[in-house]
């Protein structure tokens, strides 16, 4: 058992700050995990130099859609009740056993030597960790498992109440996922975050851990003081890693920038680790669909709400908005077969190759920001034969979701200082 007396450091490209993190071979599932937290306030890696790192897609379109369809399922499972906070950090499990299908990787280093493992990059929760011994059963996983050796401690209170519980021995936690729970002691250890570690390659089938970069006191991001960062999703998977960049390197410019506020969820507030924004109109080709506020709003209990989420693949709206753009596609493409959606996961399906005419889709936000969004992150073919075209948003009856392939090609900045979040097109090669 680790020593709660012991406090490690953590190194961030070479600067040096104090993490808590958990550690011990006990879930549903068999896991050993490792939770990485602050202990002490840290400041960026370089002061406000900013530092960057890269991000690699697990798998290639369109083959793993329906994957990746069937992992977001779980995943929204996980998002129902945000308005009581009770699902904070919850929801990346599912990504394990489903080998990540759809998500972003991003490399970390734990330990001296360091010990180099990928984890899911993840906007939608708090918490970054990965695998630890000793471990009889943990899940499958690219690299060794993470020997945390007598180091180990933790402010508990860092962790909700409802998911810890300190004691002589240290501090232990309990979070419950959809299909399990993972569970064990805080521990600490150096941790290494930047381009000095190599982004693992695109084929690889599962992960180490998990990158939590969600708004909470507990994300890596609010840990080491980083008021912003932004990312770039690479369509062409074939071409390399995408970037992502913190503190004064995360900054969109240009005059396509698009801007809109982050809001808060009106019942969680903190203890949400989501990303919400202000969703409040959508035009489908010719038709400007009737969005009105309560379409994608918060409810009296706080359900609801948009986020932006890395971890999520797919775009999932909330059920009235997206029957009307459902039936706005419906209606503007029916001199084209529709086909079953059952065999590939999607709802909206038709026999059409990639000349096929699609409408376009324009998204609106608070503040005046309008994002039209390019034919393939919103309407792809899904078998490898490329005959079966479906539309890549589906419908939630929790909170609306916009995944990670609407977000391809984009440059997005999640500004937590300036409580904004903005975007413009970009090729993500040249950032």
């Amino acid at each position: 058992m680790p020593d709660p007396d012991d406090a490690i450091s953590i190194a961030v490209n070479g600067r040096t700050t104090s993490f808590d993190m958990a550690c011990k071979p006990s879930s549903l599932l068999a896991l050993a995990a490792i939770l990485i937290g602050l202990l002490t306030s840290a400041t960026s890696p370089h002061g406000h130099s900013g530092f960057r790192a890269t991000l690699t897609r697990v798998h290639r379109r369109p083959g793993n859609y329906s994957a990746a369809a069937r992992r977001d399922g779980r995943r929204l499972a996980s998002f129902s009740g945000a308005g009581t906070g009770t699902t904070s950090s919850r929801g990346l499990l599912e990504a394990q056993v489903e080998n990540g299908a759809g998500a972003y990787h991003m490399t970390l280093s734990i330990g001296t030597p360091p010990l180099t493992f990928p984890a899911i990059l993840d906007t939608g929760s708090d918490l970054t960790w990965t695998q630890c011994s000793p471990c009889t059963a943990c899940f499958s996983q690219p690299t060794p498992l993470y020997d945390p050796a007598a180091s180990s401690t933790s402010p508990c209170q860092a962790l909700p109440s409802a998911f810890r519980s300190c004691n002589a021995t240290g501090c232990v936690y309990d979070y419950r996922y959809t299909v399990g729970f993972t569970a064990g002691y805080l521990a600490a250890d150096t941790v290494a975050v930047g381009d000095a570690s190599t982004a693992n390659g695109g084929d690889m089938d599962n992960t180490s851990g998990i990158v939590g970069l969600g708004r909470s006191d507990l994300s890596l991001v609010s840990q080491l003081g980083v008021g912003r960062f932004s990312y770039c999703l690479r369509s062409d998977e074939d071409a390399g890693a995408s970037p992502i960049l913190f503190d004064s390197l995360a900054n969109v410019a240009g005059d396509e920038v698009q801007s809109t506020p982050l809001i808060q969820n009106p019942v969680a507030r903190r203890r949400a680790p989501y990303y919400y924004v202000n969703l409040t109109g959508i035009t489908v080709g010719a038709s400007e669909l009737a969005v009105t506020s309560g379409t994608f709003g918060f409810t009296p209990a706080g359900d609801g709400g948009v986020i932006v989420d890395s971890g999520t693949t797919f775009t999932y709206l909330a059920e009235a908005g997206y029957a009307m753009v459902r039936q706005a596609f419906v209606s503007q493409m029916a001199g084209l077969e529709t086909v079953s959606g059952e065999p590939y996961d999607f709802d909206l399906c038709f026999a059409a190759g990639a000349a096929a005419a699609v409408p376009r889709l324009v998204l609106r936000f608070d503040g005046g920001a309008e994002y039209d969004v390019p034919r393939r992150s919103y309407f792809d073919a899904v078998d490898e034969s490329g005959s079966v075209a479906c539309l890549l948003v589906l419908p939630t009856s929790g909170v609306s979701v916009i995944g990670n392939v609407l977000q391809m090609d984009l440059h997005v900045l999640y500004d937590l200082d300036g409580g904004t979040f903005s975007f413009a097109p970009a090729d993500c090669a040249s950032l």
